[in-house]
Parts: C-alpha cells; sequence; structure tokens
C-alpha cells in the first residue's frame, strides 16, 4: 500500500492515542474498541482511525503505545497505510487570542447626594385569596423500556466452517482491493443469512464489516448511507451492544454531509430515514 510522503501536509491536528494491553485489547483516546470479527485489538483500533481518516478526507497521526511503554508516532491514511515518523509528530502552534478591549474610563464629576425621601405607609396585607381547586393528576408517564443485556453471541467467534469466507475478505482487504473485499463480505454475509438468519450476531457483524469497507471505496455516498442505516437498524432489533450501534450511526450522519455536499436532494430524500433510524436507535433527532 502507498504510505504518505509528504508528512508536512498532514494536518498537526487531531493525534489520537492507541494504547495496546498486554491482554491484546485496544484503546483510542480512552475508549474501549470493540475487536472486529476474527481480528485483534491492534488491526481493529487501526480499522478505527482508518474510518476517521476517511471521513476527514485526509491522512491521521495517531501515537501507538505498546505493552512495554514504548510509543510510535505514526501516521494512518484511509487506505490503511501506515507511515511511520522519523521523529515525534510536530506541536501545533499555540492559537493567537487577542486581548479583550478594555474601555476607556471616563471621569464622573460628583453628584449631590439628594435629601431622603419620607417613610411610605406600612403595607397592607391582600386578602386572602381563595385556593384554586387541585387539578386533576396528570397521567403517569412511562418510562422507556430499561436496556436489554446483550447476549455473550457477539463475542463469539466465527465457527470454523466459515473461516475461509472471512479469509478471503482480510486477503483482498491486506491487499488493497476494497472491491474484492466488498464483494466477499456481501456473498459471506449471503450465507451467514440463510443458515442464521438476518439477526444472528454473525450475520450482523459481516454486515457492518460491509458497511465500513464500502465507507473506504467512498464510491456511492447514498449508498454507503442506506447500507450504514441498515446496519444501525439492523442492530439495534438484534439487541446488539450499543456504543458500537451508535457509532454506525455517527458514521451515517457524516456520510448525509458528504452526500449534501455533492447531492443535496438525494440527501433530503434520505434524511427522513436517518431521522427514522436515529430515533429508533436513540431517540433523538439526527445532528
Amino acid at each position: 500500500m502507498p504510505v504518505v510522503t509528504d508528512l508536512d501536509s498532514v494536518p498537526l491536528t487531531p493525534v489520537y492515542t492507541i494504547v495496546i494491553s498486554a491482554a491484546g485489547e485496544a484503546t483510542i483516546e480512552g475508549e474501549p474498541v470493540e475487536p472486529l470479527p476474527g481480528q485483534d485489538g491492534r488491526t481493529s483500533a487501526l480499522a478505527d482511525i482508518r474510518v476517521r481518516a476517511a471521513r476527514r478526507g485526509h491522512p491521521i497521526r495517531i501515537i501507538a503505545k505498546e505493552p512495554d511503554g514504548s510509543a510510535w508516532p505514526l501516521i494512518v491514511d484511509h487506505d490503511g497505510a501506515v507511515t511511520p515518523m522519523p521523529g515525534p509528530h510536530p506541536t501545533p502552534p499555540p492559537a493567537f487570542v487577542a486581548p479583550a478591549p478594555v474601555a476607556p474610563v471616563v471621569p464622573v464629576a460628583p453628584q449631590p447626594v439628594p435629601a431622603p425621601a419620607p417613610m411610605p405607609p406600612a403595607p397592607v396585607a391582600p386578602a386572602p385569596i381563595p385556593a384554586p381547586a387541585p387539578a386533576p393528576a396528570p397521567a403517569p408517564v412511562q418510562a422507556p423500556p430499561a436496556p436489554v443485556q446483550t447476549s455473550p453471541d457477539w463475542h463469539t467467534p466465527l465457527p470454523p466452517h466459515h473461516a475461509d469466507r472471512f479469509g478471503r475478505i482480510v486477503a483482498a482487504e491486506l491487499r488493497g482491493d476494497l472491491v474484492g473485499a466488498a464483494l466477499a463480505a456481501r456473498e459471506m454475509e449471503g450465507a451467514l443469512d440463510r443458515e442464521y438468519g438476518a439477526l444472528h450476531p454473525h450475520t450482523v457483524g459481516v454486515l457492518g464489516t460491509r458497511a465500513w469497507l464500502a465507507l473506504l471505496l467512498q464510491e456511492d455516498w447514498a449508498a454507503i448511507m442506506r447500507l450504514h442505516l441498515r446496519t444501525a437498524e439492523r442492530r439495534h432489533n438484534a439487541q446488539a451492544p450499543v456504543d458500537e450501534t451508535r457509532r454506525v450511526l455517527r458514521n451515517a450522519r457524516a456520510v448525509w454531509w458528504r452526500l449534501a455536499a455533492v447531492d443535496r436532494a438525494e440527501a433530503d430524500e434520505i434524511q427522513p430515514e436517518l431521522q427514522r433510524v436515529s430515533d429508533l436507535v436513540e431517540g433523538v433527532l439526527p445532528e
């Protein structure tokens, strides 16, 4: 894969910190990274950074901290290229803050002190006002249902008879063939759907992989957004871990803005669907 040759062209901020624990788990800026199916924490963290780079439209600086305490400044692009830095990331110059203007002090001539006004008469207490009849008690408001505990199946590895299919996805992605990886993921999703059903964790997980690969390809923003909305809704209906579902929804919102920049009519047509899925997942309007 190509590497970044002009290091000075990469924005100085943001700089994300990835920490790899001795157990192989990863965090980004202190937030745990959920491993992708069949991948370790390190690879999953880099995949997350790749998505962020794709959304920003430029490579991103990171600091990767290893379990032994060593730290490596790197640059990660949306195509998976990882470029080591020859030294620490440059420190961005401090932002200039203009001093607040100070109003000039205008001298004021002394004023004569007025004579004290006569004391007003003591106030008369008003007549008591009859208390209104009590209003009828409002109908009780039902609290939203408590979140359902997710099944441990979301952390269960793929069965061995699907290892070859998933291996084709990984191999294609590693050699930079994102189209081939997306086609292999679509084929695998169909096989898992036939065997386990559309809401099984394995099926939903590969659907999320398809959405991620589509975001990296950046070929059709409308199709990418619909795929992310389908993934978010499917995860919600399958009671998948909420944090990852919300991340997929945030990606859908970011894609909507990219779509609006090139085809506002198409973006306006999809917006009601974005609002519906947002209400379903979070109960709020899309940002």
